[in-house]
């Protein structure tokens, strides 16, 4: 199963650039949803190969920029290190929708 990856302001945009699909998962250490949507992301992201990458959106605001964060948790995909788009959202088919319409496969 995939596995989060935490990254900071000091490694984003390096390890970003170095995959051609990635998700980032903001969240913030007291958010409740951003705890129980985590699994499920996880799970998204096993499914259609992709890493999937977490940085807490509070600590590292520099990693924000551009990316429209309104709510918590807010998934991104990032080709080749370029933010592609952005959702906020808890539900699996939502989820999986976006990131289709973004070139994800599923297996």
């Amino acid at each position: 199963m995939a596995e989060f990856v935490e990254l900071s302001d000091d490694n984003f945009n390096s390890t970003l650039k170095a995959h051609a699909f990635a998700i980032v998962d903001y969240y913030a250490s007291w958010c409740g949803a951003c705890r129980l949507a985590a699994s499920m992301f996880l799970r998204v992201a096993d499914a259609c190969e992709s890493p999937i990458f977490k940085i807490d959106a509070e600590k590292n605001v520099e990693s924000r920029g551009g990316v429209e964060i309104q709510n918590l948790p807010t998934l991104a995909v990032f080709k080749n290190g370029i933010l592609a788009g952005s959702l906020c959202t808890t539900k699996e088919e939502s989820l999986k929708e976006f990131l289709q319409s973004h070139g994800a496969i599923f297996k």
